[in-house]
């Protein structure tokens, strides 16, 4: 619903897409896989809200990492299938 020139070129923007989706997905599973062995020493020590949010919160993360995984398949998908001409 706005009106003029895009601040980004389709050809650019497709690909800022693509490694935007990579460069989040990345991070998201490096913070994600930082945070399992933590929460799994944590809960072995003792069990309670804390460490309940924790892996609710991991398991919550790696969902948004699926999402983010097929966000990356599908951008990549349009950059492969762009024009160049």
């Amino acid at each position: 619903m706005r009106g003029g020139a895009d601040p980004v070129s389709s050809a650019s923007g497709r690909l800022l897409d693509f490694v935007g989706d990579q460069v989040v997905a990345y991070l998201l599973m490096s913070a994600l896989s930082a945070a399992v062995p933590i929460t799994n020493r944590m809960r072995s020590a003792v069990v309670n809200n804390f460490t309940d949010a924790t892996a609710a919160a991991i398991s919550m993360a790696f969902f948004a990492f699926v999402a983010l995984a097929l966000s990356a398949v599908v951008s990549g998908y349009k950059l492969s299938k762009q024009t160049y001409m």
